[in-house]
């Protein structure tokens, strides 16, 4: 039987475990924080991580006979679990069952404690409370599964032992990964908001110009609309600015609304607005052109009078093609 209780061997599964989870984690939230109601392909690929990871971790056995072993294995499948949830922990058992042992009572084993998981849905409730509850609740599962089994020829002082270990390495793991976790999600809020123009909640002008010089440096072609509120001035010298900024977020409610995921939509500056479109025929561009145009026009505004604030806007169309000159109507 290895000497699972060694130092090297029990740091050495505590960096695997840590490292894969941490550096998979990070990866699949370079666009958005990694969530459990996230894609599901990255759901997926979570959990297939965790599965390699735990396919090491099974290497140091704790053997109670030829069938029926302990291992830290049931480590990085857990974590994933909370964090990723059931598609996760779902796909980190589905990879260990097929690669190690099938239809073998360990596995079954731990597939009686993940069930329990899936259906408690401890990743919707993830506190630390029910962390170290479902901590506990785990380990002594485990006991009493191996006991009935085998009764009292169990090493019992072993087994104790080797699953204070494994919650040890396990809160390790689950409180670097959780500090990351909010770490993530304050850094894109901080991203957000810093590229969110705070009256109209579109783009900024910074976040504009970033997007306009990734188009001039990956050379790609797009369609340039520019609105323009009419006649701004005299509704903030009649009816007062806080009327005006109604007028804006008004407006940047129908770029949110009418605009393409693949389109790109915000305020340059006072009045004027900007839309960077996939699209870059003329016609196409033209055509959102208008039906933004129409959309704020449409758009009404009651003031407290009962009165109605008719809002019109001027739109103006350019063309970025990249060796071409830009054609503007």
């Amino acid at each position: 039987m290895p000497d699972f209780t060694s130092l090297g061997k029990l740091y050495a599964d505590v960096c695997v475990t840590y490292a894969t989870l941490s550096v998979s984690y990070f990866i699949l939230s370079r666009s958005e924080p990694f969530t459990s109601n996230g894609d599901i392909w990255k759901r997926i690929a979570f959990g297939l991580i965790a599965g390699v990871a735990a396919l090491f971790l099974s290497q140091d056995r704790l053997m109670l006979n030829d069938n029926v072993y302990y291992s830290f294995e049931m480590l990085p499948m857990i974590l994933v679990t909370f964090f990723g949830g059931w598609l996760s922990g779902l796909s980190c058992y589905v990879l260990l069952f097929v690669l190690k042992g099938g239809y073998s009572i360990n596995n079954l084993l731990i597939g009686c404690i993940m069930l329990g998981l899936f259906l408690f849905r401890v990743w919707r409730q993830r506190r630390h409370r029910v962390f170290y509850i479902t901590l506990l609740l785990v380990g002594l599962a485990r006991i009493a599964l191996v006991s009935s089994l085998y009764g009292m020829v169990v090493p019992w002082a072993t087994l104790v032992l080797y699953q204070l270990l494994a919650a040890g390495c396990m809160i390790l793991c689950y409180h670097a990964l959780n500090f990351k976790e909010i770490y993530m999600k304050k850094v894109f809020a901080i991203r957000v908001k810093a590229a969110t123009d705070p009256l109209t909640q579109i783009s900024n002008r910074a976040s504009l110009d970033y997007r306009l010089s990734i188009q001039q440096t990956h050379r790609q072609s797009c369609g340039l609309i520019i609105i323009d509120i009419d006649n701004f001035k005299r509704v903030n010298d009649t009816h007062g600015h806080l009327i005006g900024d109604r007028v804006l977020s008004d407006v940047g409610r129908v770029l949110r609304n009418v605009t393409r995921s693949k389109d790109f939509a915000g305020r340059y500056g006072g009045e004027e607005f900007l839309v960077i479109t996939g699209a870059y025929q003329p016609e196409a561009v033209m055509a959102i052109a208008e039906r933004l145009r129409q959309e704020i026009e449409q758009s009404q505004m009651i003031l407290e009078d009962g009165s109605e604030l008719k809002v019109t806007a001027s739109v103006g169309v350019s063309l970025y093609l990249p060796g071409c000159r830009s054609a503007k109507r």
